[in-house]
């Protein structure tokens, strides 16, 4: 898992080696065939992918209740080169630079025609970033794959899925500039929040439990961060972190945890908005106050993946230069050392985004 890892050869080239998920923190190197595209459908030569927590979490739980159920090729934010087209393709070419969402929705249903696309009835979902090549289909190309622009880094520009997550969610809670906004957690998802809510004009304060996450989270340009083992250890200071001591404009729980969720609107003063971002285990459960959530017009807001239209809008924002992400990448690996990294995630060890190259460190 260091710079120096080196990356073996492919089998045949008609095959590829891939991340496979067999299970709970079971993941192997594998050859399997490589893709060939179908109508519709694109090939990339896979460039650069990142790991993410979601990819941890999986990782650790051996599914993901929407997302992918084993034996599945994993991996989901990516860029990369086309390396071959299917019929009917005619926005991309071979040897072009692309990038794109995870996903893309049906463009049919209610919610497609409402313009709530991360509610979609048959919201597709695509795996398979940690490989030497992934296919693309036919609904992504469509709906959700972007030419990547010149002088935009791989590394950087794979980031385009959490950061149209974070643009969605921060659209949903109607940020305004000057605001306060309590971000509960630290992890990069909660640390892109900041970099953009900052960006924006508003006052970004962020609650750590580890300090070498706040170190990162001033990195990303949060106006303030306290540092504590609970949010009930730490409620005073967060409270006084706040430009208004009674409480936030808007509180945002990016950890997806009971604690965070229970806590969030009792940071909130008169008229705030609270965000539910990180996703929470089926079973977790949270008792607020009805009176004081009516009495004092706390809105309860919640947002789950993305759009087509807030993924370009994250390659925008990230072309332009205005979100650096970079401070959340931790040391890239190449494929044999997507387990290690995964391991080394669910352990807290790492913090950040691990770039993955597939075709060895280096290459990207």
């Amino acid at each position: 898992m260091t710079g120096a890892e080196t990356q073996q050869p492919t089998s045949s080239p008609k095959m590829m080696r891939a991340a496979l998920l067999r299970g709970e923190r079971d993941v192997v190197i594998v050859d399997v065939a490589r893709p060939v595209p179908g109508p519709g459908e694109i090939v990339i030569r896979v460039e650069a992918a990142l790991m993410c927590g979601t990819d941890a979490k999986v990782y650790r739980r051996g599914y993901h209740a929407r997302m992918l159920s084993p034996p599945s090729l994993f991996g989901h934010e990516y860029t990369g080169v086309v390396s071959a087209v299917g019929e009917g393709v005619d926005a991309f070419v071979e040897g072009d630079a692309v990038v794109g969402g995870n996903s893309a929705p049906c463009g049919r249903c209610a919610y497609c025609r409402d313009g709530r696309a991360a509610l979609c009835d048959d919201l597709l979902f695509v795996n398979g970033a940690f490989a030497e090549w992934m296919l693309l289909p036919q609904r992504v190309v469509r709906y959700n794959l972007h030419a990547r622009p010149a002088g935009l880094a791989p590394t950087i520009a794979a980031s385009i899925e959490p950061v149209g997550c974070v643009l969605k969610g921060i659209e949903m809670v109607a940020l305004r500039a000057g605001e306060s906004v309590l971000i509960l957690g630290a992890g990069p998802i909660g640390l892109v929040f900041a970099a953009e809510i900052a960006a924006r004009g508003a006052h970004a304060v962020v609650f750590a439990r580890n300090a070498a996450a706040a170190e990162i989270a001033r990195r990303m340009h949060a106006h303030d961060v306290v540092v504590g083992p609970s949010i009930d250890a730490c409620r005073d200071a967060l409270l006084g972190a706040a430009p208004d001591t009674r409480g936030y404009d808007i509180v945002i729980d990016a950890a997806g945890a009971t604690a965070t969720s229970q806590a969030a609107p009792s940071l909130c003063h008169k008229g705030g908005r609270v965000l539910l971002f990180g996703g929470c285990s089926a079973d977790a459960r949270v008792t607020w106050e009805p009176a004081r959530l009516h009495y004092d017009e706390i809105a309860i807001l919640s947002s789950f993946h993305h759009t087509p239209r807030h993924v370009a809008a994250a390659l925008d924002v990230l072309a332009e230069g205005r979100l650096d992400i970079s401070p959340l990448l931790e040391e890239p690996v190449g494929l044999d050392g997507v387990a290690a990294a995964l391991d080394a995630m669910c352990d807290r060890r790492l913090r950040g985004k691990v770039p993955v190259l597939p075709h060895g460190v280096g290459t990207g």
